[in-house]
């Protein structure tokens, strides 16, 4: 029987509407998180409490009702147990983080380990938007590389700096507090990590001034169906005032993002035009 079905038959009797409750959840360490319908809000402590003794390894159960901001900071609400700060484990990994306070995307896993599978020992990287570290942890863990995790948000660096002690990846990954605008031009890199949307337009040309003459940056962006040809054009527009060429381009659809839209990566192979 799945999870909805279990949830059914736990508050049969006790709502209506049963046929809108939810069919997933996303766990993170020991706290779940879920979305509801509007006609479930007024019935989500007894779906808090129903998902709580179905789900007996869990603490807390959160009400995600929004994600907005610079920051991307979710709006989340407890409505089971109790405390919203937990350690995630991801290939190998361990991320200390606060649910009220970041956000944590479960559909780009595999993005992740794609990602290791190209990094060659020996390169230095850049991190432009390094969040908790879901992307410089994960890579200095598996790869003898030096890295540099930038991150504006001074909630996200405390806990970029509890994550790379907590992995012992202190020796291969230099966190930094500041604009990436501002840091990541002081920087030569191998390849650049931009995970950060929308308007990562914005930033690539800044990227590219920490670029070595040649150098990979994985582009993430968020795209209508049918428009990547577009973005891939502005992308070159400015690789061109910027003297760079276009080498090689990967394409890849990360995940859906909202119906219609994809979270997108370019993995691009620049150069700079001699």
């Amino acid at each position: 029987m799945g999870f909805k079905e279990l949830l059914k038959k736990e508050l049969k009797g006790k709502i209506k509407n049963l046929d809108l409750l939810p069919g997933s959840y996303q766990i993170l360490g020991d706290i779940c998180l879920i979305k509801l319908k509007d006609d479930l809000l007024k019935n989500k402590k007894d779906i808090g409490k129903a998902m709580m003794k179905l789900l007996p390894y869990v603490k807390t159960i959160c009400l995600i009702k929004k994600v907005e901001g610079e920051f991307r900071q979710p709006e989340v609400e407890v409505i089971a147990g109790n405390g919203t700060e937990t350690v995630h484990k991801e290939s190998g990994c361990l991320f200390k983080l606060d649910v009220s306070e970041i956000m944590w995307s479960k559909g780009n896993q595999e993005e992740r380990r794609r990602l290791v599978k190209q990094i060659r020992n020996g390169e230095v990287i850049v991190d432009m938007f390094a969040g908790v570290g879901y992307w410089s942890v994960i890579l200095a863990k598996n790869k003898n590389v030096d890295i540099y995790a930038i991150e504006l948000n001074p909630k996200s660096y405390s806990y970029l700096k509890d994550n790379v002690k907590l992995n012992k990846v202190d020796s291969k990954v230099k966190t930094i507090l500041g604009d990436c605008r501002k840091e990541v031009v002081k920087l030569k890199a191998d390849r650049i990590i931009m995970g950060y949307f929308p308007g990562t337009i914005e930033y690539l040309e800044f990227a590219l001034k920490a670029c070595k003459d040649d150098c990979w940056i994985h582009y993430h962006d968020i795209c209508e169906k049918g428009n990547e040809n577009n973005l891939l054009d502005e992308i070159k527009e400015i690789l061109f005032v910027n003297n760079f060429r276009l080498v090689e381009n990967k394409f890849k659809i990360v995940k859906k993002y909202a119906p219609g839209i994809n979270h997108i990566v370019f993995d691009l192979k620049v150069k700079r035009k001699l």
